[in-house]
């Protein structure tokens, strides 16, 4: 196979063509537009960063709105126990003997007997819940007869263990000296307290009011024995 034959090519060219065209400048600069004046201002510094405080960082971040508490699993709630039953039948009462207070301790000296004159003009009426003592004006001893009323009393078998004795006394007096009054009431209450101790009756069950003279309608010169207590009342025989 033989090697390619190159191709030749004339080119004519009119010399005075070429002379007869204007002359230009080599490589012209170009006009550019005068850009305006911009001023520059210097760009603000960047703040610099600020630390987080101490309470910024303690203080959690309140809980959004959507977050939803689960409910309790059925193993966290304890369970209830149940209620007592009632009994069916009524439980059988238990009967307590009252108890007796104590006397005096042993060895102890026995009580000073009541103030008992046979001069003194003292008588003693039953009532419905005792005995009313009267006296005489200015007097505050008993009676043999007022004494014995009151034994009477005392040894009734209708008075219960728990029985209370109250003393309401009275004596007559005036406005300028109502001291008088309550020292002849006080004396007359403590003569028929002294008569229920010596008959076996305990202090701590006898209750003593000296009124002076708030007699109110009956006698002024008297001294009103009344009973209390939790069995039949007790009364004179």
């Amino acid at each position: 196979m033989s090697a390619a034959t190159p191709g030749l090519a004339q080119v004519t060219v009119d010399l005075h063509a070429l002379q007869a065209l204007p002359e230009r400048p080599a490589n012209p600069p170009s006009p550019r537009p005068a850009s305006p004046a911009v001023s520059r201002v210097p760009a603000p510094a960047a703040p610099a960063p600020i630390a987080p405080s101490a309470t910024a960082r303690a203080t959690p971040a309140p809980p959004s709105a959507t977050a939803v508490t689960p409910p309790p699993s059925a193993s966290a709630i304890a369970p209830t126990s149940p209620l007592p039953a009632m009994p069916e039948t009524e439980p059988d009462t238990a009967m307590i003997n009252p108890i007796t207070p104590p006397g005096p301790p042993a060895g102890s000296p026995p009580p000073p007997p009541p103030p008992v004159s046979d001069k003194a003009a003292t008588t003693a009426a039953p009532t419905t819940s005792g005995l009313r003592l009267t006296f005489a004006p200015g007097q505050s001893d008993l009676s043999p007869d007022s004494t014995a009323a009151i034994r009477q009393l005392t040894g009734s078998a209708s008075l219960g263990d728990s029985a209370t004795f109250n003393i309401l006394a009275y004596a007559p007096g005036t406005p300028d000296d109502p001291s008088t009054a309550r020292r002849v009431s006080l004396s007359r209450a403590m003569a028929v307290r002294s008569a229920l101790v010596a008959n076996g009756v305990p202090s701590a069950r006898i209750f003593v009011r000296a009124l002076g003279a708030q007699y109110g309608d009956g006698p002024p010169d008297r001294a009103d024995l009344t009973i209390e207590g939790t069995g039949d009342q007790a009364t004179q025989k």
